[in-house]
Formats: structure tokens, C-alpha cells, sequence
């Protein structure tokens, strides 16, 4: 049986790597480490509709924790994806299939 400390800390820890660069909120953004790609990253995240969502995360509401997490899926993508269409670093087109879950 595990330990209230315990489960708190395994709660902590997959919220942590819910905000990984490379996966979690992530996942749907291509990797891609040119300067354009980083810029249009810290654009996204700095988003306040992005941050209004990131802030709204507690630990205290596994379900509505799950339901903010699929919104960032679905917003940091598209406000990454608008960034580099302006700085002409990608064309627009067809969408990229998403990913709806971690």
C-alpha cells in the first residue's frame, strides 16, 4: 500500500513531465532546434491564453488536470505552428495529424 507523501509525489512527478519540451503538452510540436523553432516555442508558451491554462493545473483534480493538459495539446501546437507561417519559416497547408493523449 502506498503512502499519501508517496502518492504525491508520483502525482508531482507526471505533472512535471506533462511540461517537457519534447513530449507531454508537447508531443504535437515537431522537433526542430532552428532558431525560428525556439523563438515561436518561448512565443507559445509565453501566450497568455497558454499560461492562463498552464496556471489552472493542480494536483487536487486528476480529471480537470487531464482536460487542461488536451487543451495545451491542442493550443501550443497551433500558436507555434501560426508563429513560424509568420516568420516564413514553414508554409501553410495541411494540417499535421495531432495527437489527443499522452
Amino acid at each position: 500500500m502506498r503512502t499519501g507523501a508517496g502518492m504525491a509525489l508520483l502525482v508531482a512527478a507526471a505533472i512535471g513531465l506533462g511540461g517537457c519540451q519534447n513530449g507531454g503538452v508537447w508531443a504535437n510540436v515537431p522537433i526542430d532546434d532552428s532558431p525560428d523553432a525556439q523563438a515561436c516555442r518561448v512565443e507559445a508558451e509565453n501566450d497568455p491564453e497558454a499560461k492562463r491554462l498552464a496556471d489552472s493545473v493542480s494536483s487536487a483534480n486528476w480529471g480537470q488536470d487531464q482536460i487542461i493538459r488536451q487543451q495545451l495539446l491542442a493550443l501550443l501546437p497551433r500558436l507555434w505552428t501560426t508563429c513560424m507561417q509568420r516568420r516564413g519559416a514553414i508554409r501553410g497547408g495541411v494540417e499535421r495529424v495531432r495527437r489527443v493523449t499522452f
